[in-house]
C-alpha cells in the first residue's frame, strides 16, 4: 500500500475511535436521563446491525416520540433519517419540523401554505456553507408546484449548481447560496427550504410521483458528449462511479468493477470525481476495455458540464455521492451500490424510491461484494436492454 493509502487508512481509524467515543458520551447522558430511551437505541442499532428493517420501521415511531419526550433533537435527527430509508417519508418529515422547532430554527417568513401572489418567494436549498450540492435535488417538482403561484421567485442553490437549475425554472432568478434575499417594494417576504416545502405540500409516495419533475442538462451538450463518446457506434454507454473521499462508506474493490466491465457489451465512461488516473489504469488492465475519461469534464467546478455529460449516457452504476444524487435528478437510469452502513438516504426495504423514478437500489445486505455485483450486472443487462427497446436517446 502506498503511502497515501497508509495515511487514509489511520485517518479513517482515528476518525473511527473518535465517533465511537462520542457516541458512548452520548449513551450515558441518555441513560441518565431517560434509561428507556437509551435502551430503545441499543435496541434499534442492534437491529440495524442486524438487517432486521421491518421490526425497525415498526419500533421507529414510539422511539421517535419518547426522544421527542425528552428534546432530544440529536437522536431525532438521526431516527429522522431513519425513517427517510425505511419509507417514512412524512414521519421524517414530521420529526424534521420538531428538531427546528427544538433548535429555534423556526421563522416566521416560513411558508404556511397562504396564496403567494403578493409574495417574493425564497426557496433556500443551501442556507449554510456546510450543505452539500444533493441538498434539494429531489424536490425540483415541489420547487415547480410553488413557484408557479408566486409574484416572485428566487432559488438559492449551490454555486455549481446555478445553470441547471436556471435552465429548469427560466422564470425564477437563481443564486448562489448562502445568500441575503429582500423583497422587492409591496412584496413580502416567504421563505421554504426542503423541510417546509414537504411540509406545505406533501411527501407521501402518491404526491411524490405527481409532483415529480426532473432538472434539465443543456440538450446540445448533451448531444455533443454522446456523439463523442459513441464514436459512431450503437453500442450502449455506461458510467461509473466507485470511489469516494467520504470516510463513512464501505467501498467495492476495483475487482468488482472489472467483472462488471467485462461481463457487458457496453462503452465505459468514467464519472467518478477527483484525481484517480491511477485507479483508471488499473480497470483499464485489468478488464482489458477501454474507460472513457473525459478531460473537459470536471465536476467539482462545472457541475453544468458534469450534467450534460451524466444525461449523454444510456446508465450509470454508482456508489452514493453527489453524481448519484445529480443523475437521478436528471431522470437518468441509475443503478445505486448501496453497501450496509445505515448512514445514506437510499431505502433498505426496496430497490425503488419514489423520489428517483429512474434509480434502481441494490443493497449489499450482507453479501460479499462478488455476489453483490453479480446481481448489479444482472440489473444492469435488463437496464440497457430497456434502454435499447425505448430507442436513441435524444
Amino acid at each position: 500500500m502506498s503511502k497515501s493509502g497508509q495515511a487514509e487508512k489511520w485517518r479513517r481509524r482515528y476518525r473511527h475511535a473518535r465517533d465511537h467515543m462520542k457516541f458512548w458520551r452520548r449513551q450515558v447522558r441518555r441513560v441518565l436521563r431517560d434509561p428507556q430511551l437509551a435502551i430503545g437505541m441499543l435496541k434499534f442499532r442492534r437491529g440495524v446491525r442486524q438487517k432486521e428493517w421491518a421490526m425497525l420501521r415498526e419500533a421507529l415511531p414510539a422511539l421517535g416520540q419518547r426522544a421527542l419526550g425528552v428534546g432530544d433533537a440529536q437522536l431525532l435527527s438521526e431516527l429522522r433519517l431513519a425513517a427517510d430509508q425505511l419509507g417514512l417519508y412524512e414521519l421524517a418529515t414530521a420529526w424534521h419540523n420538531e428538531i427546528t422547532r427544538l433548535r429555534g430554527q423556526k421563522t416566521s417568513a416560513d411558508w404556511k401554505g397562504e396564496p403567494l401572489g403578493d409574495s417574493t418567494l425564497v426557496v433556500n436549498f443551501i442556507e449554510t456553507v456546510k450543505q452539500g450540492a444533493a441538498a434539494g435535488l429531489r424536490l425540483t417538482g415541489h420547487v415547480a408546484a410553488v413557484a408557479s403561484g408566486a409574484c416572485r421567485t428566487v432559488l438559492v442553490v449551490e454555486r455549481r449548481l446555478v445553470p441547471i437549475y436556471q435552465r429548469t425554472f427560466p422564470d425564477a432568478e437563481v443564486v448562489e447560496g448562502p445568500a441575503v434575499i429582500k423583497p422587492l417594494d409591496g412584496e413580502r417576504l416567504v421563505t421554504a427550504n426542503t423541510r417546509v416545502l414537504r411540509t406545505v405540500l406533501g411527501c407521501d409516495e402518491p404526491t411524490i410521483r405527481r409532483l415529480h419533475k426532473p432538472l434539465l442538462a443543456d440538450p446540445e451538450s448533451t448531444r455533443r458528449f454522446r456523439a463523442l463518446y459513441r464514436k459512431g457506434e450503437e453500442i450502449p454507454l455506461i458510467g461509473i462511479s466507485w470511489w469516494s473521499s467520504h470516510h463513512g462508506k464501505d467501498l467495492p474493490p476495483l475487482e468488482a468493477w472489472v467483472r462488471l466491465m467485462r461481463g457487458i457489451r457496453a462503452r465505459f465512461v468514467n464519472v467518478q470525481y477527483g484525481d484517480v488516473a491511477a485507479d483508471l489504469g488499473a480497470l483499464r488492465q485489468m478488464s482489458g476495455r477501454d474507460l472513457i475519461d473525459d478531460p473537459t469534464v470536471n465536476q467539482l467546478e462545472d457541475m453544468d458540464s458534469f450534467a450534460a455529460q451524466l444525461a449523454s449516457l444510456d446508465a450509470i452504476v454508482t456508489i452514493s455521492c453527489t453524481g448519484a444524487h445529480l443523475a437521478a435528478a436528471l431522470d437518468v437510469p441509475v443503478i445505486l451500490v448501496r453497501d450496509d452502513w445505515f448512514r445514506r438516504e437510499w431505502p433498505v426495504l426496496s430497490e425503488k424510491t419514489p423520489w428517483c423514478p429512474e434509480m434502481v437500489v441494490v443493497g449489499k445486505d450482507g453479501r460479499d461484494w462478488e455476489t453483490h455485483f453479480a446481481m448489479i450486472e444482472t440489473r444492469l443487462r435488463s437496464m440497457v436492454s430497456d434502454c435499447a427497446a425505448s430507442g436513441e436517446k435524444g
